[in-house]
């Protein structure tokens, strides 16, 4: 099946890099391209002479097709819903080429052109090495409405500090990093008192600086326009995991703020905001309360991470609560933007 051609304007075209065939059944049925950081992904369309004539292409983000790969979507999806998609069209002939030429597809888009549903990348008859590790990605934030210069500090800080703790924690499960380093992430939580707003900040600066400069958070770009973007560069299975986190404060922000509230509330109560040794002085009814309330708090942002923090505060009850509530802070910080319409992850 090949695109109508417009007459009143030629259709754009473009060069793509092969980078292997997922699926294939005597003939090639889905493969995968690639030009700069975006990927396409090329599904055989449907034939009369018994053989491929032409693929339908979808452009896709690594943030969208690493999903793909870890199954949270199927191929179908990469088609009908992938936000920001458009289509494009290559010839069979083009197959076995290391650079392809496409051309922009501007006919209308019928069921049968599209893959069946329920097809998951556990299909595929090759591997993509690629996108089955972890993945350094370019994330770009597409921003809106009127910036000050503190606000992108502001914002790029709190995402920054989220990074941290999110690649720290994923570091101690890891057995591929040294005893060593997961040491240092241990001393960053047990060397805190978190006395007070001044120890967080050290907490999440040395959870940052105990990171590979390779591995760190990197603001590369700010676009400042109405609209204009921030690019920033790191690994994109966190990434993924705080667009989760941020999504989450926005759509269960009441939720949130209650089970916040109602830990920093008795907390303030019974003092121990701002004790050093919150340990000696805790009586067992207090700290049930707390456990308990650090546990709701963690749980309403997503994340399963009591014990562990628990354990790495060497089992400091009141250390864990308020570590709890600086990732809420930081958290709802960062998430502000996104609700307000200035920050959004798709445009």
């Amino acid at each position: 099946m090949m695109p109508t051609k417009s007459k009143a304007k030629k259709s754009k075209t473009k060069n793509l890099s092969f980078e292997t065939v997922l699926f294939e059944f005597i003939e090639p049925i889905v493969i995968l391209y690639k030009s700069g950081r975006t990927y396409f992904v090329a599904s055989a369309l449907p034939s009369e002479v018994g053989y491929v004539e032409g693929y339908l292409l979808v452009s896709v983000t690594p943030k969208l097709l690493k999903r793909y790969f870890r199954e949270e979507n199927d191929l179908r999806f990469l088609f009908v819903s992938a936000p920001n998609r458009n289509f494009w069209w290559m010839p069979a002939d083009e197959i076995g080429n290391s650079t392809v030429k496409v051309r922009e597809f501007r006919s209308e888009i019928t069921d049968d052109m599209l893959p069946d549903a329920q097809f998951f990348s556990s299909s595929h008859t090759h591997s993509y090495r690629e996108m089955e590790t972890t993945y350094s990605a370019l994330e770009t934030l597409f921003i809106d409405g009127n910036w000050e210069m503190e606000d992108f500090g502001s914002f790029s800080r709190k995402y920054r500090d989220l990074y941290a703790f999110e690649e720290s924690i994923n570091k101690l499960s890891s057995s591929t990093i040294s005893e060593g380093e997961k040491d240092k992430i241990g001393k960053a939580f047990k060397g805190q008192t978190l006395q007070g707003g001044g120890s967080y900040v050290k907490l999440f600066s040395e959870l940052l600086e105990n990171l590979p400069k390779a591995e760190r958070y990197d603001l590369k770009r700010v676009e400042y326009a109405s609209p204009g973007r921030i690019e920033l560069q790191g690994k994109g299975e966190v990434f993924d995991a705080l667009e989760e986190r941020i999504k989450n404060m926005v759509f269960n922000s009441q939720a949130l703020h209650n089970a916040y509230w109602k830990l920093r509330q008795f907390m303030s109560e019974a003092k121990l905001l701002d004790i050093s040794s919150p340990e000696t002085t805790l009586n067992q009814e207090a700290r049930i309360r707390v456990e308990t309330d650090t546990k709701s708090l963690f749980h309403e942002l997503g994340l399963d991470l009591y014990r562990t923090v628990f354990d790495l505060t060497g089992s400091n009850v009141v250390s864990t609560a308020k570590i709890s509530m600086a990732i809420y802070r930081r958290t709802k910080q960062a998430a502000a933007y996104f609700a307000e319409g200035r920050v959004a992850y798709e445009r």
